[in-house]
């Protein structure tokens, strides 16, 4: 796992946001629960979405299949949409990583009888207290209770046959966090990236928890050739949507990353790598609230000079 040295060095300030995706941010710290909205997929699939983490929903005979978890305070009213749509309560729930928008709503749900899965990062992660620098910020995040804890751990794939539904758990080595993983419905040809897709925007690697951009990348490009052009695609953050979507992430990664790893390469520091600005032709079109271009620029330099300093 990287040293924070780098993010640090750089100087990156934190927004509220990013807290949203490292420490639990207590409730009294969050705005009000945000409505739960439900999209039927088909197949017994459904997306809901709130505030934090998109969530998929399998439902059927053999019981609720649900993706992450969105902040506690979301819990009731995910809780709430998942009865309408199956009279029941959650069967299984799987997190797509340890950030709080997606497992902080574990402990309710887990308290309703849910068996939590998870990539056994995710469960290194919650069941201790972790202090780390986040961004030139000292923050402690933790352990999350014991009814949040994933009890089913795997280290690179695991399959579950479920309502008619082959469904695969693949872990995504070191890309939005270490312990990623995107699901996959075979016959509904239906995907869950967890927050490996930040469909139409610049993408948040916590490289505090182990990402990186070279394995953002190569997640990005392993699911894009898993699926066809007719798969329909839940992202972490983002609208519903498609493989050309994730084609045009892998693109703008990889240029991104050339365009900064050139200033490094050219000897430059990070201020006179702003300065550049090199990645001001993707801003229009990929900058959002939280990683805007210079904080992305920040990012990949962060990283990419972290990878220099150990070659």
């Amino acid at each position: 796992m990287k040293t924070l040295a780098s993010l640090t060095a750089v100087g990156l300030i934190l927004s509220p946001v990013a807290f949203a995706h490292g420490p639990h941010v207590p409730l009294a710290q969050q705005a009000q629960p945000t409505p739960v909205t439900t999209t039927d997929l088909g197949d017994g699939l459904y997306m809901l979405q709130g505030r934090g983490g998109n969530i998929g929903v399998l439902a059927g005979e053999d019981g609720v299949f649900v993706i992450d978890s969105q902040y506690a305070d979301m819990a009731p009213g995910i809780l709430s949409a998942i009865d309408e749509i199956a009279g029941e309560t959650p069967r299984y729930l799987v997190n797509t990583h340890w950030h709080g928008d997606h497992a902080g709503g574990n402990a309710i749900i887990g308290d309703t009888g849910a068996t939590i899965i998870a990539h056994e990062g995710v469960r290194e992660r919650v069941t201790v207290d972790i202090t780390r620098d986040f961004f030139g910020q000292e923050s402690t995040t933790p352990a999350l209770p014991a009814s949040a804890w994933p009890v089913i751990t795997f280290n690179d794939e695991m399959t579950l046959y479920l309502n008619g539904q082959t469904v695969r758990l693949i872990h995504a080595p070191d890309a939005h966090t270490d312990g990623d993983t995107f699901i996959y419905f075979e016959e509904a040809d239906v995907l869950h990236t967890g927050d490996l897709m930040f469909s139409g925007m610049f993408p948040f690697v916590d490289i505090t928890s182990g990402g990186s951009f070279a394995g953002f990348t190569a997640a990005s490009q392993a699911m894009a050739d898993m699926i066809s052009d007719d798969t329909r695609i839940i992202p972490g953050h983002g609208p519903l949507s498609s493989k050309s979507d994730i084609t045009a992430i892998v693109d703008m990664l990889q240029r991104t990353t050339a365009a900064v790893q050139a200033e490094i390469d050219a000897g430059r520091d990070i201020e006179a790598v702003l300065d550049a600005a090199p990645l001001t032709p993707w801003v229009e079109d990929w900058a959002w609230g939280f990683i805007n271009e210079a904080r992305f620029t920040r990012l990949i330099f962060a990283d990419l000079s972290a990878v220099s300093e150990t070659e």
